[in-house]
């Protein structure tokens, strides 16, 4: 036998060896990282969270601070989620639902009946009834939620739409 092509049998398993370990352990690599860490990037569907409004004898009077409270799965870790939103009846089957983050820098904003506007206490971000800037540094429109009206409840989704947005389903 030739001292030659002995060596390139051996460079050859060599060479085919390796390739069949790395195939494997790369295999093994993205099912193992698939899942350690595929549910943290899975989107957790929107949540219809049931909210009553206090009734009184003008329904379009403005609005009720609200808080959306639910549980959330971040991977493997469950947590209790709580935003506020501002709920006002505009007719007897419309609803808006308003995000109370700012969308400057996520401060809460408070609805001021007397100035009839939203306001945030961080930066003096001024927002009219629809949630439109009227002043400050925000540079977009207060979100809404989407609502629904079910049974005679009111549901308000725990997802977001920009102002402009379809929020009535």
């Amino acid at each position: 036998m030739d001292k030659k092509s002995e060596v390139n049998r051996r460079k050859f398993m060599e060479v085919g060896i390796y390739t069949i370990g790395g195939t494997i352990a790369a295999a093994s690599s993205v099912a193992l990282a698939t899942f350690a860490v595929g549910p943290s990037f899975k989107k957790e569907k929107a949540k219809w969270i049931p909210v009553e409004l206090e009734t009184g004898e003008d329904n379009n009077a403005g609005f009720q601070r609200v808080v959306l409270e639910y549980e959330t799965k971040d991977g493997w870790l469950t947590s209790t989620e709580r935003k506020l939103a501002y709920v006002k009846r505009t007719k007897e089957n419309e609803i808006i639902a308003i995000s109370a983050d700012c969308t400057h820098l996520g401060c809460i904003v408070t609805w001021d009946e007397d100035q009839n506007l939203f306001k945030c206490p961080c930066h003096d971000g001024r927002y009219d009834p629809d949630g439109k800037v009227i002043a400050g540094p925000p540079p977009a429109p207060l979100h809404r939620h989407k609502t629904k009206i079910e049974d005679d409840r009111l549901f308000v989704s725990t997802e977001k739409v920009s102002y402009g947005g379809e929020t009535n389903v």
